[in-house]
């Protein structure tokens, strides 16, 4: 269609430079061949591209409105009123309904509905409105995921995570000294901090020792005593343990037989000393195993931890710098004897 009208305003430019007798010839044979073509039957059906051409030259030159003969005058301004209807449609085209937002505010949307079980469209209205998104609770509800669940609670590893400050795990685990003598080692885990709270070696393993060092714990710490405390059904945490444990309010919970995931945060902390410590260390004695338990607890303590996002359990005692330390300022504390180090910066 613009290839043809290009052509014809060509034309037209081209007939301005022609002599005006053979300007009047060529009218002169156009019409006669117009006057021939009108007395067909029936009429040909014009192209929208010709009706375009036909009301965009009348438009221009209202006066050649008679000159022509294949349709009515009132169908020429017919096509010239929907080509102008068409023009204006097109120019006044807008999106049924409000503006969309932009794509950060609807991922935050999306994100907040994903991960706030609780929450309704006024609470994200709010939220969104303190990060600097202004929109409406009814555009915060048309941008929920379709596939969320209603009525959907917290999970269970939410449950747990808001119980894990207020429960204790407890566990054996055997260590072998140069003599070949089997020793036995009773760790207390705190399961908010992964904080190993107490680790007492002994020759001869009982409810009394148990509970013994349990009392202790609870009574070295300042805050309150646990209100749960894992063990798995070994003997040893029989009647005697349980009472002296409930002594301080706190309720044991025994993990189902053969079921040491049940207690998996202890096993894993078993598995660290282990790994870390002990299997690069031979153990002499009972005073020796406990030296060695001890100074390495007190780096456990402050190094990373992949279970708390690379944060040590006693992170929150420090704080990093306001800028990256330069090597030449660092300084390494060997940690058994070179089996580890702590770096902090130098004074």
């Amino acid at each position: 269609m613009l290839r043809e009208v290009t052509k014809a305003v060509l034309a037209t430019i081209r007939d301005t430079l022609r002599s005006r007798a053979a300007l009047v010839a060529e009218n002169t044979l156009l019409r006669q061949q117009v006057i021939v073509f009108h007395r067909a039957a029936p009429h040909p059906r014009l192209k929208p591209r010709d009706r375009f051409t036909i009301s965009a030259i009348t438009k221009l030159f209202p006066s050649l409105v008679a000159a022509v003969p294949i349709v009515r005058p009132a169908t020429v301004i017919r096509w010239h009123r929907s080509l102008w209807k068409l023009l204006w449609r097109r120019r006044s085209r807008r999106p049924v309904g409000r503006p969309p937002i932009d794509v950060d505010t609807r991922a935050i949307i999306r994100r907040m509905w994903t991960e706030n079980p609780t929450w309704g469209e006024d609470q994200i209205a709010g939220q969104l409105a303190k990060l600097g998104h202004y929109v409406s609770p009814r555009t915060v509800s048309k941008y929920r995921p379709a596939r969320l669940p209603r009525g959907r609670g917290q999970k269970w590893s939410t449950f747990v995570r808001n119980h894990l400050s207020q429960t204790w795990a407890v566990d054996w685990f055997t260590i072998v000294t140069l003599r070949f003598q089997v020793l036995y080692a009773f760790v207390i885990l705190d399961l908010g901090r992964r904080e190993i709270v107490r680790v007492g070696v002994t020759s001869t393993p009982s409810a009394q020792y148990a509970a013994q060092t349990f009392v202790e714990a609870v009574c070295d710490r300042d805050d309150q005593p646990p209100r749960c405390l894992i063990h798995d059904r070994d003997s040893i945490y029989g009647t005697w343990f349980r009472r002296r444990v409930k002594g301080f309010g706190t309720r044991c919970l025994a993990t189902p037989p053969r079921s040491p995931q049940a207690n998996s945060y202890c096993e894993r902390v078993i598995e660290t000393l282990r790994r870390e410590c002990l299997d690069n260390v031979i153990v002499v004695d009972e005073r020796h195993a406990e030296r060695i338990l001890r100074e390495y607890i007190r780096y456990y303590h402050g190094r990373p931890h992949r279970g708390l996002h690379m944060q040590s359990p006693f992170g929150a005692h420090w704080l990093p710098p306001m800028r990256p330390t330069p090597a030449s300022s660092v300084r390494a504390v060997p940690v058994l004897g070179g089996l580890h180090h702590e770096y902090s910066v130098a004074v």
